[in-house]
């Protein structure tokens, strides 16, 4: 019978033995040698336990949605068959946005290749003078690093205490909820290029919106390409790289002269609409407070910019914000919208939206039970559980196994 059957709810819990563990250093005092011992049981009953502690994960499951803003996105607000993958049905349509241009979509293939073959040891021609240099110094350190070896146990981890093990599981969940906004934030196009359709392209930065109940970017760059041009297709990918260093911003391309078409001038004219394409503007919530027309302010070449000289220009704008905008406002569906979709939803027998992401409820037998894991009600007795803390089969098992251990040594 295996000794890790009980292990967890009261059974013998398996202390890693010597050829588990590194061995205790033999010169050391017999009161140091003990306390490495007490420590390895310790450590090994902790993380026993934590393993088996249904209370501990439900713990560490609230403590991470406590840590939250409160704001909770509809996952059914997104788009998933964009060309650059999910988006929010508030900033895109899957018939028009999205997408490359033709010589964008070649340049990214060919440098997709390059890099591939840039990564291939084979095609180095010193690669065997680099991987032989590589092992001497790899040596090197090695036989530098023996002599140390006796004081290794000096610097042996310390039995994690359980304040230890809170803070961290507190760091995790923060980490793991910022990762979340940020995902959000992606899918309402900040911190990442996108190209839309000429109709929407100005829109989408809020570009002299009269909505005041909507968000506005307080950053946004425009690139309006000329789908011929080596330049557009240096900046755009150029773009691609740097925008999300800037969470704060939103970075949309569209195609020049029919995004210019489709803005409303309401008798108002701008003089930045009289330069060339291709052109790069920058937003400031909403306005227009520099463009490069031509994009004559950075390019090096007849096919090149120098991305130097862009990360310049947008910092003196004031549009690249590192700073992430409130989770809660970059979308613009109403809270009515998400009810009438989860009404809607709970009629047709989907169920309700916060539960689309959740993993599937485990069937317990109990009436009323949500929890997610496996599980048992101790004291409850039905077809799915016999509702004792160890089921009967398994100890029936174990003192049969007994049994035939003491009949083969007899």
């Amino acid at each position: 019978m295996s000794d890790r059957l009980f292990e967890g709810i009261g059974a013998p819990v398996a202390v890693a033995r010597d050829d588990d563990a590194p061995p205790i250093d033999p010169t050391l005092d017999s009161c140091c040698q003990r306390e490495i011992e007490s420590n390895r049981k310790r450590s090994a009953i902790e993380t026993t336990l934590r393993a088996h502690d249904p209370v501990a994960k439900a713990e560490a499951r609230r403590r991470q949605s406590s840590l939250q803003t409160g704001y909770s996105y509809k996952t059914f607000n997104l788009i998933h068959d964009l060309s650059f993958g999910s988006g929010c049905r508030c900033c895109y349509d899957p018939n028009g946005d999205g997408g490359d241009y033709e010589m964008l979509a070649a340049a990214r293939k060919e440098r997709e290749e390059r890099e591939l073959l840039k990564g291939d040891p084979g095609n180095d021609s010193n690669g065997g003078a680099s991987e032989s240099k590589a092992q001497d110094m790899s040596n090197y350190y090695t036989e530098s690093d023996n002599s140390d070896d006796e004081f290794d146990y000096l610097l042996d981890e310390e039995v994690e205490s359980a304040i230890d093990h809170d803070l961290q599981a507190q760091r995790r969940a923060e980490l793991e909820n910022m990762a979340r906004q940020y995902e959000i934030l992606r899918y309402h196009g900040y911190g990442v290029h996108r190209q839309m359709h000429p109709q929407r392209v100005f829109p989408s930065v809020g570009y002299r919106s009269s909505d005041k109940d909507r968000y506005i970017p307080p950053g946004a760059v425009v690139h309006l390409y000329d789908p011929f041009s080596p330049l557009s297709v240096s900046l755009d990918l150029y773009l691609e790289n740097v925008a999300s260093r800037y969470p704060g911003t939103k970075f949309v391309r569209g195609i020049g002269v029919a995004s210019v078409v489709f803005i409303d001038d309401s008798g108002e004219t701008d003089k930045w609409k009289d330069g060339a394409f291709p052109m790069l503007l920058a937003l400031k919530s909403g306005q227009v407070v520099t463009s490069s027309s031509g994009l004559r302010d950075f390019s090096k070449g007849q096919n090149d910019i120098e991305p130097r000289l862009v990360e310049q220009w947008l910092e003196r704008a004031g549009v690249l914000i590192d700073t992430p905008p409130p989770i809660e406002a970059v979308c613009a569906i109403r809270p009515e919208e998400d009810m009438l979709m989860e009404n809607m939803r709970q009629l047709r027998g989907l169920g309700k939206v916060g539960e689309l992401d959740e993993a599937e409820r485990y069937d317990c037998g109990v009436s009323g039970c949500n929890k997610s894991f496996y599980h048992e009600h101790v004291g409850v007795k039905n077809a799915l559980q016999e509702g004792v803390l160890v089921p009967e089969s398994q100890v029936v098992a174990s003192t049969e196994s007994s049994y035939d251990n003491l009949s083969v040594k007899e």
